[in-house]
């Protein structure tokens, strides 16, 4: 089909293709390469896979597939298949200088490589597979303190009344420890989704920050440490008022329970502001604990994603990921600023009634829009 194919309008048709295209002669040296290729591939020279496995493939004849990790942490998928030229490798696919034409011969087998770009792919799968194993460990754990104290029962039908209640009381709380992460996932669906019943109303911010201190409370006391509410100035804001006190709710509790002081003789303290600025509303979560290293601050609001082991009472693994989507689905944006031994600072920030109802409205959720109460 390719006969009488002029090379200028078979290279214009190879660089419309996505997939990078290679021609490596017997030497390895680069006869051809498409317009793909040379944004996709660094030069052959720098990628020892590519070469040991062309060598392979020449050397048996035999074309290999599979992955192949570049420097900059993208991942292309190559194919390369053996090539042997009729008429030698001596001129082909262009005139070689004196010294290419004296290395390459007059024949012995090249290769064809082709290649694509497959790193969200692997990103994704990624993402499945450590949302599997994580799932599978925040399951496990309460599941077998649940069945551990339920055979401990069942052979002491009549334990001690003090074991007793102790027992149940661990069942309670793994128990409800399950049923919290199982709403935590069905609300983080229904958010990727865009069914998650966001009711919106004009509101004053300030009035969503009592409701979530008052939640926190106790769970600051019971691990010591010093809760307060700074300065909270007027404001008004288009939003879901339960779901933006759960951002709120989620930002205090996860300061309460990973932001331990780095000093153990310093009792940590976690405050929550906010008030107008640059045209938003924006609250600030800020605690003294012991800070977010900035490789792991990209990662926070991923699902399951933890810094580091939480002492004592753990959460779901969901409250920041939640966060980052009713944020988003409020138009807003949420940030974190941390130093390690010096605390972190969550931002979030969300228009101003007179900006949101100029803007377009988020799409994907449904949304009923009601009169504020």
């Amino acid at each position: 089909m390719t006969k009488g194919l002029s090379p200028a309008l078979l290279t214009a048709v190879l660089d419309r293709l996505e997939e990078a295209v290679l021609v490596l002669d017997p030497r390895q040296q680069v006869r051809f390469a498409n317009a793909a290729a040379a944004q996709l591939l660094p030069q052959p020279r720098r990628l020892p896979l590519l070469l040991r496995r062309s060598a392979e493939v020449m050397a048996s004849g035999q074309p290999w597939s599979g992955r192949m990790p570049l420097p900059d942490e993208r991942t292309l998928q190559l194919r390369i298949s053996p090539l042997a030229l009729r008429g030698g490798w001596a001129g082909a696919l262009g005139a070689p200088s004196p010294a290419e034409r004296q290395a390459a011969g007059a024949a012995g087998r090249g290769c064809l490589v082709s290649a694509r770009d497959i790193t969200a792919a692997v990103r994704l799968e990624t993402t499945r597979r450590d949302f599997i194993a994580a799932i599978s460990h925040e399951l496990r754990t309460p599941l077998a303190s649940i069945q551990g104290y339920a055979e401990m029962l069942a052979q002491k039908p009549e334990p001690p009344a003090a074991d007793r209640a102790a027992w149940l009381a661990v069942i309670a709380d793994n128990a409800g420890r399950l049923a919290r992460l199982i709403g935590d996932l069905a609300t983080l669906s229904s958010l990727e989704t865009g069914t998650y019943p966001f009711h919106f109303a004009a509101l004053e911010a300030a009035a969503l920050a009592a409701p979530a201190l008052a939640v926190v409370t106790p769970l600051a006391r019971e691990r010591g440490v010093t809760l307060r509410q700074g300065a909270l100035g007027p404001g008004q804001i288009r939003g879901d008022a339960p779901a933006l006190e759960r951002v709120l709710l989620n930002l205090l509790e996860n300061a309460i329970l990973h932001g331990h002081s780095p000093v153990e003789t310093h009792r940590l303290r976690v405050e929550l502001s906010g008030g107008v600025r640059q045209g938003a509303y924006e609250f600030l979560v800020r605690d003294t604990g012991a800070g977010i290293s900035t490789r792991d601050q990209p990662r926070i609001f991923e699902r399951f994603y933890r810094v580091q082991p939480a002492p004592g009472r753990s959460g779901s693994g969901l409250g920041l990921a939640l966060v980052k989507h009713i944020v988003h689905e409020h138009s807003g944006e949420v940030t974190v600023e941390s130093t390690l031994g010096a605390g972190s600072a969550f931002r979030v920030r969300l228009p101003l009634v007179e900006r949101a109802s100029r803007s377009a409205q988020p799409s994907g959720a449904p949304r009923q829009e009601k009169a504020a109460s």
